[in-house]
């Protein structure tokens, strides 16, 4: 029962759909299974009341809904929803006009208008949400001209009028509570796919980093063995600038990796860590003095590779051209973010001894 169930709730549903849009076609199915059932309620109402007329539109919504679940297929979301709100408000419309706004049907509008916005409240659908409305406007404007012209005609008893009204009263809260559950079901759910989506994506994407950064220390190690077997301080001077500047990228990806988030990068941290192998790997001999002063300051893959690099060809020939006498060097590091904008200030003097 329960896969047949799925069945009928996954029809239309393509394999190109967005998450949203999976659901989306998952939630016109269930709205409009859920009106079935109350066709079918008030069907097995009015024909005990014998109120024919009643009888005889409820038929005819119960026989349509049905295709909106075969429009939902071969068609799209889009057109299932127009199909069903436009039938659900025409129906509505047509049942307060001959019971009477007193019987208490225009109820059922609540629950109309907050399945409406739940389905399509969204950026991509908005413009359909408020086409959907207008009509949804104009059927109440209907109504309430027919109202005041008296064109209702529902002419039963008292305590049948009654019982129509506690009908409606009962089954319109009914709908409301069903459309709420099983809409908010729908959306738990397509909330736990996008979560597992996200986290697929990642893994997969700290897998990148790491071997990424796994690679680019293949690279530096082999820069690094290429040069000790080098006769020529002109290749060695080389292929430690080649093997700085893979350093520097690879940093990036270490960074990303060892942190929590993979999409930004803790780029205080960065400029920490490049400081130190930079002064370990040029300044072993030499007096120089790194003063860092930079704040926290986060940011993304593409920013983060060319800013390094950057901070790294200026350090390093702060090292090379900038040390020759032994007069210490002093490197100012200063780092500052204001709204969207990071300024990296990189200065060099001699301390006078």
């Amino acid at each position: 029962m329960i896969t047949w169930f799925n069945k009928l709730i996954n029809v239309g549903v393509k394999t190109n759909y967005q998450p949203w849009e999976i659901y989306l076609s998952r939630k016109l199915n269930l709205i409009a299974t859920i009106s079935m059932c109350n066709m079918i309620i008030a069907l097995v109402f009015f024909q005990i009341t014998g109120y024919k007329h009643i009888f005889t539109d409820c038929l005819l919504s119960l026989l349509v809904l049905p295709f909106l679940i075969l429009l939902n297929r071969y068609k799209n979301y889009i057109w299932t929803a127009y199909g069903f709100y436009i039938i659900g408000f025409s129906f509505l419309a047509s049942m307060c006009l001959k019971m009477g706004i007193d019987s208490y049907i225009i109820l059922f509008y609540f629950p109309m208008m907050i399945s409406l916005i739940q389905l399509l409240g969204r950026r991509e659908t908005l413009k359909h949400l408020v086409a959907i409305s207008i009509f949804c406007f104009c059927t109440i404007i209907v109504i309430v001209i027919g109202y005041n012209g008296n064109l209702y005609n529902f002419e039963v008893g008292n305590g049948a009028f009654k019982n129509a009204k506690l009908f409606n009263i009962i089954l319109s809260f009914s709908s409301a509570l069903a459309f709420n559950i099983s809409l908010v079901m729908e959306s738990i759910a397509q909330e736990n796919l996008i979560k597992k989506m996200l986290k697929e994506k990642e893994i997969l994407l700290a897998e990148v980093f790491h071997r990424v950064k796994n690679n680019m220390n293949i690279v530096t190690s082999l820069l690094n063995l290429k040069k000790e077997i080098s006769d020529s301080q002109e290749v060695k001077d080389a292929l430690e600038d080649c093997r700085n500047r893979v350093f520097s990228m690879a940093l990036v990806h270490q960074t990303i990796f060892n942190n929590n988030s993979i999409v930004e990068l803790n780029f205080k941290a960065y400029i920490e860590s490049l400081t130190t192998e930079i002064k370990n790997s040029l300044g072993s001999n030499k007096p120089v003095d790194i003063h860092l002063d930079t704040e926290l300051v986060m940011l993304d893959l593409s920013t983060a590779i060319p800013c390094g690099l950057i901070l790294n060809e200026l350090i390093t020939n702060s090292f090379k051209y900038a040390s020759s006498d032994n007069k210490p060097l002093v490197i100012d590091i200063k780092m500052s973010q204001s709204n969207t904008t990071v300024e990296l200030e990189v200065r060099q003097w001699k301390r006078v001894t």
